[in-house]
């Protein structure tokens, strides 16, 4: 009775784990059957062990490749798996072995330690159009590449760091990195979040036309400030809580679905314009229309910290440094939109006596990791 019964829980066993494996396996073989055969790619292409690909935007493959020691290669491959000769003559060879990569746009992000100097750690950006691969240097420090390796469209890369004297484990949030892609072997080190906006703080839905603006108007862009913030913003520019992450083109979208004819346009908190992509908090949102601002609001994302437009562990950390400093210190971590970002729940933050309480909110960013 009792073997029986022990063969029923390790059948049982058996199926939980196949049941939880079944996702990952079909999400993994979606994506393998459109990768070239690694037995007829040309084997100089590559190391023998610890191979991987990834989709090029537009068409072909990058297939990169480690030593384990010192050596990683970057090949950039066509659609039939051979060297792409439209794009580069031969592969690119990367002194580092690397441990994590992150694939953003057209760049390959690779992340590993140096093996020509102690507790330091290198990333590289590979650009997928040419095979150029312009490396950083992070040095005096432990790393996870485990975990939470990733990077954005304007350079922000994410990677779990520590100072080298310092125990990783797994509640150390990632850090925050800006690539530098001007200086080849250049030294880049942790950034704090952007300063917080001086903004009056509060919350405004985008407005609609008013009733003096021609809505039959054409909805082009003055072309006397195609990249400058304009001058007729209102005095005092309030904050806009999103009620999740938003892309510009989303928003941009939602706008001509609603037949507004307005365009829209975002800042940075020192007036540079961003293109496309998230929308971070503490960026200003404009919408135009005839060329002339129709509205303007400061973005608050839920859980977004750091303004990049995402949920990530070191939007945990701000947080966390914002209810860990005393006084007038947690100011200079958190304040304006970033603060009001970090409030998603209605608990009450202080107590009596005024002083930050943590609350469940630090949970509640956690959760909104991807």
């Amino acid at each position: 009775m009792r073997e029986r019964r022990i063969k029923r829980l390790i059948l049982c066993s058996v199926c939980l784990c196949a049941a939880a494996l079944m996702p990952i396996v079909a999400a993994l073989s979606c994506y393998a059957e459109n990768y070239p055969d690694i037995s007829k790619v040309e084997s100089r292409l590559y190391y023998p062990d610890n191979q991987q690909f990834f989709h090029r935007p537009g068409t072909g493959f990058v297939l990169i490749s480690t030593d384990s020691l010192s050596s990683t290669k970057a090949a950039l491959l066509d659609n039939g798996g051979k060297l792409d000769y439209s794009s580069v003559r031969d592969v690119t060879a990367i002194k580092f072995a690397y441990q994590a990569a992150a694939l953003c746009g057209n760049y390959l992000y690779l992340a590993g330690m140096s093996p020509a100097a102690a507790d330091c750690a290198e990333i590289g950006r590979l650009d997928l159009s040419n095979g150029k691969c312009i490396i950083n240097n992070v040095p005096g420090v432990s790393c996870d590449f485990t975990r939470d390796f990733s990077a954005d469209a304007q350079g922000r890369v994410f990677l779990v760091t520590a100072a080298a004297d310092t125990q990783i484990d797994g509640n150390t949030p990632a850090s925050l990195f800006l690539f530098d892609g001007a200086h080849n072997n250049g030294t880049i080190s942790p950034q704090n979040p952007e300063p917080a906006s001086s903004v009056p703080v509060s919350s405004v839905p985008v407005s609609q036309p008013s009733e003096s603006s021609d809505s039959g108007g054409s909805s082009s862009q003055s072309s006397s400030f195609p990249d400058e913030m304009p001058d007729d913003l209102p005095p005092v520019i309030e904050n806009y809580d999103f009620s999740g992450p938003v892309t510009m083109e989303a928003l941009q979208k939602e706008l001509d679905e609603n037949h507004l004819n307005q365009k829209l346009r975002v800042f940075t908190g020192d007036k540079k314009e961003v293109k496309s992509g998230n929308i971070g908090t503490g960026q200003i949102v404009l919408t135009t229309l005839n060329g002339k601002t129709a509205s303007a609001y400061i973005a608050v994302i839920p859980g977004d910290l750091d303004g990049s437009g995402t949920v990530t562990d070191y939007d945990c950390r701000l947080l966390y440094d914002y209810f860990t400093r005393t006084g007038t210190e947690n100011a200079s971590v958190l304040s304006g939109p970033y603060l009001k970002a970090a409030k998603i729940s209605d608990e009450n933050w202080t107590d009596k006596s005024g002083r930050s309480l943590q609350t469940g909110d630090l949970l509640k960013i956690k959760k909104l990791i991807k």
